[in-house]
């Protein structure tokens, strides 16, 4: 099967198996942050509902504190996948899909003990700061990288490096 391209036709068959290929890695990464977000934090909000309770459409605004903090965990964790996933997807396909992979496991990483702590020590701000900032640094350098892989002139449809 064939679309057309912009640059005339496109086999979705060898650009699937190549895409495949080529970025794996960051579509793992996808995965795993679709799991933890979806699977982690959206139970623990669920389950804090239960517990308290605290059933549907009633938001966080007068909740017990630990559920608030679960809801917390959930939108702050909505409010910051958005970048990490642009950046993370612009620097592989640059052509730095290894390296972008690996910046996005980190931050996976990283949120997922952000989200524990958060949860876990009433929000001391000490606690939570250590595992944000990082992050932030982490999307900072995917962005940034992403220039690095451009000016080296790789990306999806050339050779690699």
């Amino acid at each position: 099967m064939s679309i057309l391209a912009a640059n005339g036709r496109l086999n979705l068959d060898t650009f699937s198996t190549e895409f495949i290929k080529t970025f794996w890695a960051p579509s793992a990464v996808t995965i795993g942050w679709l799991i933890q977000y979806g699977m982690v934090d959206a139970i623990c909000v669920g389950a804090s509902r239960n517990y308290f309770k605290w059933g549907f459409p009633k938001g966080a605004e007068g909740a017990p504190d630990p559920l608030r903090r679960a809801m917390r965990v959930h939108m702050n964790q909505a409010e910051n996948s958005d970048h990490m996933l642009f950046s993370m997807w612009l620097c592989a396909l640059c052509g730095l899909p290894g390296f972008a992979a690996t910046c996005g496991a980190v931050w996976v990483a990283l949120r997922h003990m952000y989200g524990f702590t958060y949860r876990m020590t009433k929000g001391s701000l000490k606690a939570i700061l250590k595992f944000t900032f990082p992050s932030y640094a982490v999307v900072q350098i995917l962005y940034f990288s992403s220039f690095l892989g451009r000016q080296n002139h790789i990306g999806f449809g050339s050779k690699m490096r």
